[in-house]
């Protein structure tokens, strides 16, 4: 018999910062989901708007779910971008290694050891934000932390500078109590937004945001919006910045997520001098990596 304290001590081993367990449940937020969808919120992630009937049931995702160990890594570090030199920025979590294969490759290993624990009848299938699973509702129920109002997960020590991932598994595990909400009356998150993205509490529009516009859009950035992206490239941190939960994260010693100096910014003498080759050379396996660079000239003209 394996315990969720056994789980956790192997998880915290291979690196995850924060893990728990929540039970493999509908979401109780079904019908909001389904609003979002209808009102075309996502934009172009269609993606979104396939399987939701998995989305909303992992068991459906999983046949035979019970439990779902979700885990959650810290990634904060602080911005080595330079002085006194016109440069664009670059999100935090596009500045190391694509964070997708990192973590796989350590629920693999945990699961592997969990299925040595139990045998080989037990399922596990992992996943980190590539499949219908509402993995920020599923790690809130597992008392991560709780959904705060720029709709990500907050955690009181570690803020919203994690990444997630999860194995549902048909391991019946006792589940973690989820933690109170705790932004209260603050909304510095939304009055920050330089786009207005967050147009309420716990509701983005993407079409608005920025990260979405610089990395998921395929389209040109509306005219409306052009002025208010500033010296963002590549995603946007602004409403994680200004989190007052998120002042006291400490940085992340995992070597996995030491943010290359280069990787960091763009400056604006290497936008007008954009080549593939050196750009792919430069970003190689981060997130950048899969931009089209004819997109960016699009979206993202060169300017002094």
């Amino acid at each position: 018999m394996i315990t969720t304290d056994q789980i956790k001590q192997w998880s915290h081993q291979l690196g995850f910062t924060l893990t728990g367990i929540a039970p493999a449940e509908p979401v109780e937020t079904a019908d909001s989901l389904r609003r979002y969808l209808e009102k075309q919120h996502h934009g172009q992630m269609t993606y979104l708007a396939r399987n939701v009937d998995k989305r909303i049931d992992p068991q459906k995702l999983v046949p035979g779910a019970k439990s779902i160990i979700c885990t959650a890594t810290n990634y904060f570090t602080e911005s080595p971008c330079p002085p006194e030199t016109p440069y664009k920025k670059i999100a935090r979590y596009a500045r190391f290694q694509d964070y997708h294969d990192i973590l796989k490759a350590r629920l693999k290993k945990l699961t592997a050891l969990i299925r040595q624990a139990t045998g080989d009848e037990t399922t596990c299938r992992c996943f980190v934000d590539t499949a219908p699973l509402a993995e920020k509702y599923h790690a809130a129920r597992a008392g991560l932390g709780w959904i705060g109002k720029n709709s990500l997960l907050l955690n009181e020590t570690y803020g919203s500078w994690l990444l997630l991932g999860e194995i549902v598994t048909n391991l019946n595990l006792q589940p973690d109590n989820p933690v109170p909400e705790k932004c209260g009356t603050c909304q510095k998150c939304i009055d920050a937004c330089p786009t207005t993205a967050i147009i309420k509490p716990y509701t983005l529009e993407a079409r608005r945001c920025i990260s979405y516009l610089t990395t998921e859009s395929q389209t040109e950035i509306p005219k409306e919006l052009e002025n208010k992206i500033g010296p963002r490239f590549f995603g946007c941190d602004t409403c994680q910045e200004v989190c007052p939960v998120n002042q006291q994260t400490p940085p992340t010693t995992d070597p996995a997520f030491q943010p290359n100096p280069q990787g960091s910014y763009i400056t604006h003498k290497d936008l007008k001098a954009l080549d593939p080759g050196p750009f792919k050379t430069r970003f190689k396996n981060t997130p950048l990596s899969r931009i089209n660079l004819n997109q960016i000239r699009i979206k993202k003209p060169p300017r002094s």
